[in-house]
């Protein structure tokens, strides 16, 4: 699927309610981080990883997609609905993040159902959070760059875990600790053996400062 085609059908209302009810009166030293959240690169990003999911999934139309786990998901205000808005299916999704107010506000705006899909919110650091009793269908984490890398994590199922993953070489931030030079460095360390799609993208970020973004999504055999 095309990346114009994503639906993206965001309540601007809902956010204007969530920044004065919520963020100004609870939490106000989230304002530039919650408005830094909707930033042109998280919204391209997430389309981006979105519209991949689904040319994928289109290519397995055995593939049943009910529950999708979160790694990083921050407040979720981006990928919740583009996720929902646009795959048929999907019965639960679980947020995981260790920052609690990310997850407090996530939960104020996204409540705990999203268009009759069920909300999940777990406060885990994931460097330090043994996944395998937990069981999915989807892996996403965007921010792979922020931890270490994702082989040293697995699920319940993992040969049938679909790994949507994003990362990118800003190694100019002090908390980007696992930064790659390319997609293949990507896969390695991320432990696919079945590799669906690969692919990066030139961003400009903070002080006009060019990188690159990367995106793998695939499997891993037993």
């Amino acid at each position: 699927m095309q990346v114009d085609e994503i639906k993206f059908n965001y309540d601007l209302g809902l956010f204007g309610d969530t920044l004065k009810r919520i963020v100004l009166k609870q939490y106000p030293h989230r304002l530039n981080d919650f408005i830094d959240s909707f930033s042109h690169n998280q919204v391209v990003c997430k389309k981006w990883l979105v519209s991949q999911l689904i040319t994928v999934l289109n290519q397995k139309p055995e593939t049943q997609i009910k529950k999708i786990t979160v790694l990083g998901s921050w407040y979720g205000n981006i990928i919740v609905p583009l996720l929902v808005d646009n795959i048929k299916g999907i019965e639960d999704i679980q947020l995981v993040d260790m920052d609690e107010d990310a997850l407090d506000i996530g939960r104020k705006f996204l409540t705990r159902k999203y268009n009759n899909v069920n909300i999940h919110y777990l406060k885990e650091d994931i460097n330090f959070t043994d996944f395998k009793n937990h069981y999915t269908n989807v892996v996403i984490n965007t921010s792979c760059e922020h931890m270490y890398p994702m082989s040293s994590i697995s699920f319940n199922n993992d040969s049938d875990v679909i790994y949507v993953l994003q990362s990118n070489d800003m190694k100019n931030q002090r908390e980007h600790i696992n930064c790659v030079k390319s997609n293949d460095e990507f896969i390695t360390q991320a432990a696919l053996d079945k590799v669906y799609y690969y692919g990066k993208k030139r961003l400009t970020g903070q002080d006009q400062i060019k990188y690159w973004r990367f995106m793998i999504i695939g499997k891993r055999n037993d």
